[in-house]
């Protein structure tokens, strides 16, 4: 009985069978594309760097002087260096039914 692949056997081996998945031989990148590798991996780093830095369609932010002063004597809120209430509740234990 022929093998199924037996057409294939006549014709002269290329670099990659693709019926067996297999490489038959190793040729290492040239000098040129290991450039073009270089160049492209490093364009693409400035790029991604520029536009974090120059954000496109990003505005500057006006922040507004309201609460900016220093706080009076006896000023505890809407100044700096101010008091910030917050209110913390106690965790329930893990024991407790709910």
């Amino acid at each position: 009985m022929a093998r199924p692949d037996a057409h294939l056997a006549a014709r002269q081996p290329s670099a990659f069978n693709f019926l067996t998945m297999s490489d038959d031989r190793y040729r290492p990148t040239s000098r040129r594309q290991r450039l073009t590798i270089v160049a492209v991996t490093v364009a693409t780093v400035v790029g991604l760097w520029l536009l974090l830095i120059y954000r496109p369609g990003g505005h500057p932010r006006v922040i507004p002087r309201f609460g900016t002063e220093a706080c009076k004597p006896g000023q505890t809120t809407d100044c700096v260096g101010g008091q910030a209430n917050v209110l913390l509740l106690p965790a329930t234990p893990a024991s407790s039914p709910k």
